[in-house]
């Protein structure tokens, strides 16, 4: 990144690191944004993460987050009735009767107040870290009429979750690059990346911003592979249909049936959460009920998570090709950081990065897993420390430098 510069009047440069999506408590997003703030934060003089307004207090107080954003996305991360939701909305203080969406209405309000009360500008910088539909709208609305001096670049990471989360549009995502696409013709300066190739070159071709790669950043330093008896297979992250929960009873039993030549075979994953997923309950005590196979609870602490990894040899991924055409997957990234090898089926964006770096093995299809685990089992573990060694090695070299590149680079 740049070299400090001191504003106008002395004082120095701000980084504002906003999520108004985080309001889990578990999860990626308080990570995700103590790890920017690390990595990012060197060349400012102060740095500010900003959360929603919904995460718990005791959260934002261990983490030094400041609560700024009223949380939007309810019907997507259902955290409150919906009663509760309008509730909040319906008593924001903000008004303004030019927007007929009450939420971009709200976080425009928000955004407004935040670039007052942190006194933005131009030598400032925004960041949004996992960008989301009102947040990034609520500041290119709040910049819009903003005097030159007041505005700050923003720097808008897209990972393919809530960009076009908006209930009041047919195509939200198609509406967002629009807006984007309008406020840097409009003179704001912007500057885009993505976590996957085939969606950045997307958005460039929306946006007609040149958009860089952006995968995420190294959060740890890799650990050895463990020396036990038995290969452990990880199912990380919490379990979800798109991740291919349903497949892992078959490529469980095909597995244990043909376990590897000289080791024991075990898999470890999470079970769906309770609510809503009463359908699958049968489903999930099958897999239950195969020996050599941990359920885990739907939500683990950060700390659990990470002794997972520790104690695995290998992370599998059987996601949705259609789900994730254009998506990164975080699992994929993290076993990279820990060292651990993966294997995903070809199709989706992340798949790419996969082969290119070698992080991990594709097949075609989910039953093709079980042969793809024996390989792997079987060619033993100096091997696998070897082949993730390197992949890992040339994976961050290339995430730190775009990275570099990225905050260095001119506008469009």
């Amino acid at each position: 990144m740049s070299t400090k510069k001191k504003k106008a009047g002395g004082l120095g440069r701000t980084l504002l690191i906003c999520d108004p999506t985080c309001v889990l408590p578990y999860g990626h997003t308080v990570p995700a944004l103590n790890h920017f703030r690390k990595d990012l934060g060197g060349d400012f003089d102060a740095v500010h993460c900003l959360a929603s307004t919904g995460l718990p207090k005791e959260v934002a107080a261990e983490f030094g987050f400041d609560r700024r954003f009223t949380f939007l996305y309810n019907r997507y991360i259902p955290i409150m009735s919906p009663a509760q939701s309008n509730q909040i909305v319906n008593q924001h203080p903000a008004f303004d009767d030019d927007y007929a969406d009450p939420f971009e209405r709200v976080a425009t309000y928000d955004a407004a107040g935040t670039l007052a009360d942190y006194k933005i500008t131009s030598d400032d910088v925004i960041f949004f870290p996992g960008a989301d539909f009102y947040g990034v709208i609520g500041f290119l609305n709040a910049l819009a009429d903003a005097p030159q001096t007041e505005r700050p670049t923003v720097y808008i990471r897209l990972i393919g979750v809530l960009e076009g989360s908006s209930p009041y549009y047919d195509d939200g995502t198609a509406q967002f690059f629009k807006r984007v696409r309008a406020a840097s013709e409009g003179g704001l300066d912007i500057r885009l990346s993505a976590e996957t190739p085939e969606y950045a070159d997307l958005i460039s071709g929306l946006t007609g911003l040149t958009t860089f790669v952006t995968p995420y950043p190294e959060t740890s330093e890799q650990v050895p592979l463990p020396d036990g008896d038995d290969f452990t297979v990880l199912c990380a992250g919490s379990a979800r249909l798109d991740k291919g929960f349903l497949d892992l009873f078959g490529i469980a039993r095909e597995s244990l049936a043909n376990p590897p030549k000289k080791l024991g075979l075990k898999f470890v994953t999470q079970t769906l959460p309770l609510k809503g997923h009463e359908q699958w309950d049968s489903y999930t005590s099958q897999l239950y009920a195969l020996r050599g196979v941990t359920l885990l609870d739907p939500v683990i602490t950060s700390e659990k998570m990470h002794d997972l990894y520790r104690d695995s040899d290998i992370v599998l991924l059987p996601y949705a090709r259609d789900v994730y055409r254009l998506r990164g997957s975080a699992v994929m990234m993290e076993a990279a950081s820990v060292g651990r090898l993966c294997i995903t089926l070809r199709g989706t964006a992340f798949a790419r990065q996969v082969e290119y770096y070698g992080l991990g093995d594709l097949v075609d299809e989910p039953s093709q897993m079980p042969a793809a685990i024996r390989r792997l089992a079987n060619g033993g573990r100096e091997e696998m420390a070897e082949r993730i060694r390197q992949a890992r090695a040339r994976f961050y070299l290339d995430v730190r430098c775009s990275y570099e590149n990225w905050f260095r680079s001119e506008r469009g």
